[in-house]
């Protein structure tokens, strides 16, 4: 890559390169020889996050509205026919509907901050990503916004021990 002096079109190959090298090799050797960051500006690799982001946003939707679904079913059996089972599920369907829109911002949140540290402090270890997947929507929203202030790769371990 030395030899192309052009950095545009050094960052244009060498992330054409990574695309190609994830048909067939392993993730650990590609992390070997790309840095993360380098997809950063590929229009084709952010259109792929933005669609992995929508479809768990999707699929966390159906998962809670289906878990929402079986609740109200439940709780419309337990209940009777003191207060109906249509009252039970629209209960059910409604905590279904609020437990996937949560689950889906939390997905998204997630998928946000994981792009956005590498930018910040390089590529994380297993143990950061981790750390970071553990983190309830609020502390991810908080993370996001401190990391914009990180200016060196231990601020993510400073920010994770609080």
């Amino acid at each position: 890559m030395a030899a192309i002096e052009n950095p545009v079109l050094q960052k244009e190959i060498a992330g054409g390169c990574h695309l190609l090298a994830g048909l067939g090799f392993s993730q650990e050797l590609i992390n070997a020889y790309f840095k993360m960051g380098i997809l950063d500006d590929s229009v084709t690799y952010q259109a792929a996050v933005a669609e992995y982001t929508r479809r768990g946003r999707l699929e966390g939707e159906r998962h809670g509205e289906q878990r929402g679904r079986q609740q109200g079913l439940k709780e419309g059996e337990r209940q009777g026919e003191a207060r109906g089972l249509h009252q039970g599920r629209q209960q059910g369907l409604h905590q279904g509907l609020k437990e996937g829109e949560l689950q889906g911002k939390q997905q998204e949140a997630q998928s946000l901050v994981l792009r956005q540290l590498p930018r910040r402090c390089g590529q994380l270890s297993p143990q950061q990503e981790l750390a970071v997947r553990a983190l309830a929507l609020e502390q991810l929203e908080s993370l996001a916004e401190a990391l914009l202030d990180f200016d060196a790769p231990q601020a993510l371990d400073v920010w994770l021990a609080i």
